[in-house]
């Protein structure tokens, strides 16, 4: 196979990373790499708020109407609780024009009701494409836990069929030796979600190369607008037609100016995710290196106490924060989730800057139906990108177990946002959380 800038042809790698026990009790100590923003003014300063009509500054950093500036610090693990975090590393250690290297990893983290943290699942994925020669075409794959039929996907493209050929690539290594009962689920399902990661960070790494005036020539419609490709327009809020980000891409189209000219940015300064007095809140996260990016997810599950009239928590005042007695006897409980989404670039030493950022918060009653659901936007990049949140609202009275599928077929247009749906449908591993609960007191 003929690769361009004289990279080698697609390699095969599907081997087992070294990993701790999933079931293990987390270590008491520290891990060195926590999130962390060291712009101590910006972090003094706090977000700023939003105005209701025209953009908020800090300095010279826009907030459009609706956003609220970057989350600061993580919220405590409470007893009795699951928490899920993720990270996505986007790099490139052979230059700008290399390959592009994701580096993943996920863990799932009970906090038992005496306060015990337990490590209950652990992945990690390591993916190398040929982002400028052949977009998206994956060069090398590996897994932890290992899944041999990933290496299917060696020489594909992560633009089209990638999660379905992950998805089937999983299915598969359920029933071989090692990939079955003998693997716990929720490191499957923690794999799952580092894979279906993977297309979406690939378009968004294409941030580094548009920020520092580097373009892909003869970019498809999929490439990504920041690293010289053509939006779709109208696939979401933020690039509907007429809007800002998709007026500006024209105009670069129209007038693609100097070669090497970096495509202007928004520059919010990332929020310090650190919790100083809990070094087990995320899992170990390695400092980012130059131009790179890093995609970051935290989900926590906390059981809600029924009503104190008999009712599902869903439909009243509920107590947050304990298993329930139902729980410890293996009912599935009520849950209140709350999540954050980042994407993230490192635009000069000590300075992480937002490319898009979400929280949400939901509630899950015990048959299993999203009961409440509200989405926060950060910061994202186009001055529509707000007008997504309200998608939130169709989440309600769908059951969090179909949501993958069900946010994919139904939530598109420009009344959503491809980053915001990706959240929502993160929601559809919570039957693997919710089962972890259920043992909390007994632990």
């Amino acid at each position: 196979m003929r690769m361009a800038h004289g990279q080698a042809a697609p390699t095969t790698v599907q081997s087992s990373l070294t990993r701790p026990t999933p079931g293990r009790t987390a270590p008491r100590v520290p891990h060195i790499a926590r999130p962390r923003q060291s712009e101590d003014d910006a972090r003094r300063a706090g977000p700023p708020a939003a105005g209701p009509a025209a953009s908020t500054f800090l300095g010279e950093i826009p907030l459009w109407p609706g956003m609220t500036g970057s989350a600061q610090g993580t919220p405590a693990r409470r007893p009795g609780s699951i928490r899920r975090t993720t990270s996505v590393m986007m790099e490139r250690p052979q230059g700008l024009v290399g390959p592009l290297h994701l580096i993943s990893t996920g863990r799932d983290l009970l906090t038992t009701t005496t306060g015990e943290a337990v490590v209950v699942g652990e992945a990690r994925l390591r993916v190398v494409l040929d982002y400028m020669g052949a977009p998206g075409g994956v060069l090398e794959i590996e897994s932890e836990p290992p899944v041999p039929a990933l290496t299917d996907l060696v020489g594909a493209s992560t633009r089209s069929g990638f999660r379905a050929a992950a998805r089937r690539a999983l299915a598969a290594s359920a029933g071989e030796p090692g990939g079955g009962a003998a693997t716990p689920a929720t490191d499957h399902s923690l794999l799952g979600q580092l894979l279906d990661d993977v297309p979406v960070a690939v378009l968004v790494s294409g941030a580094a190369l548009g920020r520092n005036g580097i373009f892909r020539e003869g970019a498809s419609v999929n490439a990504g607008a920041e690293a010289g490709g053509n939006p779709m327009i109208d696939v979401c809020a933020g690039w509907q037609q007429g809007g800002l980000l998709a007026r500006l891409s024209a105009e670069r189209r129209a007038a693609p100016g100097t070669p090497g000219t970096p495509v202007r940015a928004v520059s919010v300064p990332a929020g310090d995710l650190a919790l100083g007095d809990d070094p087990l809140g995320w899992h170990p996260l390695p400092p980012m290196p130059p131009n790179a990016m890093r995609r970051l997810r935290r989900i926590d599950v906390v059981p809600m106490s029924p009503d104190p009239a008999g009712g599902d928590p869903a439909d009243g005042e509920a107590t947050r924060g304990e298993a329930t007695d139902g729980a410890a006897a293996g009912a599935v409980p009520a849950v209140e989730v709350d999540a954050l989404f980042r994407d993230s670039y490192l635009e000069a030493p000590g300075r992480e800057v937002l490319v898009h950022e979400y929280g949400l918060e939901a509630e899950v009653g015990s048959a299993g139906l999203i009961s409440r659901a509200r989405a926060r936007a950060g910061a994202l990049p186009g001055r529509e990108c707000p007008q997504a949140l309200g998608s939130a609202d169709r989440l309600v009275g769908l059951p969090a177990a179909e949501l993958r599928r069900t946010v994919s077929r139904a939530f598109v247009g420009t009344s959503t946002c491809t980053h915001l749906n990706d959240t929502f449908r993160t929601l559809g591993d919570l039957p693997d959380l919710i089962t972890f609960l259920g043992g909390t007191a007994e632990r």
